[in-house]
């Protein structure tokens, strides 16, 4: 998740360009939990960026999405795209009544954006209270809705063999289920 901030944040480093093999559950956390801000739109996806309101254009519009040059979509920033209306090119396949509902949606949504020539675009981490990315922040977010065992600090505590209270502390640390009461001699924790 930080090789992705950071290529977000400094795309001017060398190591930015480089391909960065990232778990899909991560890649889908880290687009939820970023938004960007536009200022000139030199640095921010037109497509796949969340920079309207907080959504991407390929959430306002699926099905326009869906016929957009896959390329395109990867390397088209806001500047780009809104310089002459140049994103109307990158829509090419069969346009059907939804398609053209959303384009027209799409064109009044985009009348409205103003770029801001000399200002930089900014990413905000919604994670955070501060809005900049802390591994905290990533870490604590992949276990929201997690169950935990608050009292896991006991299992330290009571009589068993060290391999059985680190089996025991590994799944209280990660919300695994766990009985009340001990199954081999009937203690309660």
């Amino acid at each position: 998740m930080r090789w992705q901030w950071l290529q977000k944040t400094e795309p001017n480093k060398p190591w930015s360009a480089f391909p960065i093999q990232v778990r899909p559950s991560v890649r889908a956390l880290f687009s939820v939990a970023i938004i960007s801000e536009v200022g000139d739109g030199a640095r921010k996806l037109f497509w796949k960026d969340r920079w309207i309101n907080g959504q991407r254009l390929a959430d306002l519009a699926p099905q326009t999405f869906a016929i957009v040059n896959k390329r395109r979509a990867n390397k088209r920033t806001v500047l780009e795209a809104l310089t002459n209306h140049s994103w109307i090119a990158d829509i090419q396949g069969a346009q059907t009544v939804g398609i053209i509902t959303e384009f027209l949606v799409l064109w009044d949504v985009l009348s409205e954006v103003i770029l801001q020539p000399g200002v930089e675009d900014a990413h905000v981490w919604r994670l955070s209270t501060s809005g900049e990315y802390s591994a905290k922040s990533a870490y604590e977010a992949f276990f929201i809705g997690s169950i935990t065992f608050r009292p896991w600090e006991r299992i330290w505590k009571i009589w068993a063999p060290r391999k059985c209270r680190f089996f025991m502390w590994l799944a209280a640390r990660r919300g695994l289920p766990h009985p009340t009461h001990c199954l081999q001699c009937d203690q309660e924790e």
